[in-house]
């Protein structure tokens, strides 16, 4: 199905681009001594920009150049987990209110993000690796043709993502566990980002799309980080009534998040792919005429 009332001497959106920015931001901050936890943090989002524009191409690019991507920055990403998680743990426990308490888990979140984060920072060699591989990546990528990337691939991609959401969505509301809502969370997040790549035009009853996009992955993302706080909070030897205080607290914020994420999903996903794609590139049409039309007058 091609994408309806784009032109096709209007050229898409360079979406590949947008993936080798990313990639070759990634490296830049890898390179940096020493390596920071907002370095770390940017890394991961660069990452994560890249592989949604993988997903945008992937039909474009086939399944074995697609997956064979894809699979070396999701494990590129999953070497800095560890200081980032450690990391967004305490930054978690500290948006809580205070209790005297819940200091033994404090002190044993720092002391565990202390160690993770010494640990990639004494890691060189590994970081080079990671370096080298984000590097190999964009040549190949920089290899394609542009012209594998047009109208009805980028349609193709971003219906498969928002797809996989909307399906994510129903499991979601059917069983609303820790792992299903963070599935919605990484398809959402992929989904904000390529929408972020399209010159959107479509509201979302007020919003712009790729702001609910954005608003709810932050939404779920807060419902797995405090999630994965409770984890913590049941495993750590907390004292006196630490641990029924804490997750009391994450209980009821939870809660709170994962309602409006919820409806919040709803409004985002009401419509079917066909139809949500159809409108989302219909627009990205006249925007780019618009833009055309502007700098050639």
């Amino acid at each position: 199905m091609s994408a309806p009332h784009c032109s096709p001497r209007l050229p898409p959106p360079d979406v590949r681009r947008v993936a080798l920015d990313s990639l070759a931001d990634a490296v830049a901050l890898l390179g940096r001594r020493p390596l920071s936890d907002r370095a770390v943090h940017g890394v991961r989002k660069d990452l994560k920009r890249a592989r949604a524009m993988l997903r945008l191409m992937r039909e474009g690019l086939g399944e074995h150049e697609y997956h064979r991507g894809n699979t070396a920055l999701r494990d590129a990403a999953r070497d800095l987990s560890a200081a980032r998680d450690s990391k967004v743990l305490l930054d978690t426990l500290r948006t809580l209110p205070q209790h005297g308490s819940a200091s033994d888990l404090r002190a044993r979140l720092r002391k565990e993000h202390a160690l993770a984060r010494n640990h990639l920072r004494s890691e060189a060699s590994s970081v080079k690796r990671t370096r080298q591989t984000l590097r190999t990546v964009g040549r190949d990528l920089a290899e394609a043709s542009a012209e594998r990337f047009d109208w009805p691939i980028l349609q193709s991609g971003l219906r498969r993502v928002y797809a996989r959401a909307r399906a994510a969505l129903v499991q979601a509301r059917r069983h609303p566990t820790a792992e299903n809502l963070h599935e919605l969370r990484k398809q959402t997040k992929y989904l904000w980002h390529q929408l972020q790549a399209l010159p959107v035009a479509r509201p979302l009853e007020g919003p712009h799309l790729a702001t609910a996009a954005h608003h709810l992955s932050d939404l779920l993302g807060g419902e797995h980080d405090l999630a994965a706080l409770r984890s913590r909070a049941l495993e750590a030897p907390l004292r006196g009534g630490a641990r029924t205080w804490l997750l009391a607290h994450i209980d009821a914020r939870s809660a709170r998040r994962r309602g409006q994420a919820l409806t919040l999903a709803s409004q985002l996903y009401r419509d079917p792919p066909a139809v949500f794609t159809a409108h989302v590139l219909r627009g990205s049409a006249r925007r780019l005429t618009r833009r055309t039309a502007s700098t050639s007058s």
